[in-house]
């Protein structure tokens, strides 16, 4: 088998990640003073067991190249991190895995090692806010769609215009995409703000119909991460950020993201699945899709771009509860009115029963003017009637008094009971009416405000 530096190279597919082995790989063959197909036919000869050779020999000789690595490691850490050191170190050990030979460092081995760095800016929504508002329309969609799906920047740079949804659906919508370095499926969903911005950035890639990547370089390929990484920079710096000397980059979104979970309350158990990191399998069987888009729409509370205008959230309640007492105070004030028009026409029957205890006068005038023989009847009683009367005075006077008498007792009753409350009830009728048109007008002018506003509208 021919053993090949080359041929390792070959085998990784991201360009970062073959850049770093191959700037490792140089680094120990400088140190050690051999290529590495010559460390590689070495490493091979240590692993085979000589004829007569015990166990314990053939052991030590072939664990020579993980003490030789130790000692790299350890000429390293002279004049870099301890992170830097290990990552240096990745291109040999990974060379030999490649080829069946890896290696096993002893317990308590310092090349595994690593420290938290805090080079990189402690990303939060308020700083991408203001990225957003100082970026164009590419910027501003590589913001909306980092920030909601929280993946590593090769999986990123990746994403090609097929990968994407359907974007008519109703948001968040579901975006699954497998990731390169872990290999597990990251079940992540984009916001309306996002598919908003998506809808209109699409069709400007149709100039690069030939390229296939959501966010295309000027050639046939994906934008690179240096360039990613520098554009971000960019905004920080045009968006006056002060980054106490730290780094914008891509890997911020991915920590701010992880960061959100746990602030919003979803656990981080679902922000690593929503954003492609490896959970355990017992935890991947109860994170349905279901579930997970109810954990999305969780912690885009915390990481909503467009932030919603205070006015709005301070004032919208208030708004709807002056709406609801007055639609109380208008079924009251109708309740009312119905129960005045209810008494007012219980009076008007009233008023109607006593005028039908005239009818009869009224039908006896008629009765004598369409029958002159009973009129003439009825004068000629009329002439004895006066005569009596005029025969027997202090009977008249006595029933002329007694007539007078019940008359003012009549119209007095009309004057106390009837006229003033017909007049107070009309005007009081007329007062809730007018009432009613002006609550109903305030209470229209309240609803169209609040349907042209509503909440999280910016």
């Amino acid at each position: 088998m021919n053993l090949s530096e080359q041929t390792f190279l070959d085998s990784v597919t991201n360009p970062k990640t073959k850049k770093c082995y191959k700037y490792g790989l140089n680094k120990f063959c400088q140190w050690y003073g051999k290529t590495a197909e010559e460390i590689l036919e070495l490493r091979k000869d240590d692993l085979t067991q000589r004829v007569g050779e015990n166990l314990i020999e053939y052991r030590n000789r072939a664990s020579r190249f993980e003490k030789e690595i130790e000692k790299f490691h350890a000429y390293l850490l002279t004049s870099k991190s301890i992170n830097t050191a290990r990552v240096q170190t990745l291109g040999i050990r990974q060379l030999f895995r490649y080829y069946e030979m890896p290696m096993r460092f002893r317990n308590g081995s310092k090349i595994a090692k690593t420290v938290k760095t805090t080079k990189n800016f402690p990303l939060t929504i308020e700083y991408v806010r203001k990225m957003f508002d100082v970026a164009n329309l590419r910027e501003r969609v590589i913001l909306s769609t980092a920030t909601d799906l929280g993946l590593r920047i090769g999986d990123f740079m990746n994403l090609k215009k097929t990968d994407l949804p359907s974007l008519d659906q109703e948001s968040p919508i579901s975006f699954e995409i497998m990731t390169e370095k872990e290999n597990v499926l990251a079940c992540g969903f984009l916001s309306q703000e996002t598919v908003d911005l998506l809808k209109i950035y699409l069709p400007t890639l149709d100039r690069k119909k030939d390229n296939p990547y959501l966010f295309p370089s000027n050639g046939n390929r994906s934008i690179s991460d240096e360039w990613l990484n520098r554009l971000l920079q960019n905004l920080a710096d045009k968006a006056k950020i002060n980054l106490n000397g730290k780094r914008v980059t891509f890997h911020c979104f991915r920590k701010m993201f992880l960061s959100a979970s746990i602030d919003s309350g979803i656990g981080l158990t679902a922000g690593k699945k929503l954003c492609g990191k490896t959970i355990a399998q017992s935890d991947d069987t109860y994170l349905t899709v279901v579930n997970l888009k109810a954990k999305f729409n969780q912690i885009k509370k915390f990481l909503t771009i467009k932030e919603q205008p205070k006015i709005e959230t301070e004032q919208i309640e208030p708004l709807k509860k002056a709406i609801t007492k007055l639609q109380s105070d208008l079924t009251e004030q109708k309740l009312i009115t119905t129960v005045i028009s209810e008494a007012q026409n219980n009076r008007i029957k009233e008023i109607e029963k006593k005028m039908f205890s005239l009818q009869p006068n009224v039908e006896w005038e008629k009765y004598l003017s369409e029958h002159p023989d009973e009129f003439e009847r009825f004068e000629k009683q009329h002439e004895e009637r006066l005569k009596w009367e005029k025969e027997h005075p202090e009977a008249v006077k006595k029933q002329t008094e007694q007539i007078d008498k019940k008359f003012a007792e009549y119209q007095k009753w009309l004057q106390q009971h009837l006229e003033p409350k017909e007049q107070e009830d009309k005007n009081y009728v007329e007062h809730l009416e007018d009432r009613i048109v002006e609550l109903e007008k305030t209470l229209q002018d309240l609803t169209d405000f609040v349907k042209k506003k509503p909440i999280g509208q910016t």
